[in-house]
């Protein structure tokens, strides 16, 4: 049991945290001594197992728990969902609006830099045009106070969006892991 142990915790390690191998291990050893104080062989309960089965049909539910507080972890639970999602036929529909959803936020946040970028630069493009107009000192106060308010209010939607979408991948992140489990369990269920 000990060396079955070792490589589920290997194969783990490779998907997931210290802390969720951990959480993962104690839940299958409780499973493991179950079985065999109900009179199972223990050979027999280890055969039942599937070492990489359990490690990709825990996926949704990991992810689902984990709190994606950093962008690493957001990424390397994003990369995990696709991964499940993909490799299962049932889940591939799921697969593809998700990838589909991810896709539209990073164009979303892209062009929220965009946005930051532009204003950027048509407010160079705009002082540089107003040092040679003939405007009075008051006239280009004024315009350079307005340059100011609208390049102002472009920084705050454009965090807005941003704050906005990284929030939105977050809950599509955890919705998506809830549905990749909760078709995982129907499946298994079937069989």
């Amino acid at each position: 049991m000990k060396t079955w142990l070792r490589e589920l915790e290997r194969e783990l390690k490779r998907r997931f945290y210290d802390e969720e191998v951990k959480d993962v291990l104690s839940y299958y050893e409780e499973m493991i001594q179950e079985r065999l104080s109900s009179g199972e062989q223990l050979d027999d309960i280890l055969e039942s197992y599937n070492i990489r089965d359990i490690a990709k049909s825990i996926t949704p539910e990991v992810i689902m728990k984990r709190t994606n507080d950093t962008y690493k972890k957001a990424v390397k639970s994003t990369k995990q969902l696709v991964a499940v999602l993909l490799s299962t036929p049932l889940l591939i529909p799921l697969g593809v609006l998700y990838l589909s959803l991810l896709i539209f936020a990073v164009s979303m946040m892209i062009a929220s830099g965009a946005v930051i970028l532009s204003s950027i630069v048509g407010g160079i493009a705009f002082l540089a045009d107003l040092s040679q107009s003939n405007l009075g000192t008051n006239e280009v106060m004024g315009l350079i106070g307005m340059l100011l308010m609208t390049f102002s209010l472009m920084i705050l939607f454009s965090l807005w969006m941003f704050r906005w979408i990284q929030i939105l991948t977050k809950k599509l992140l955890y919705i998506f892991s809830k549905l990749a489990r909760n078709k995982g369990e129907k499946n298994e269920s079937i069989n």
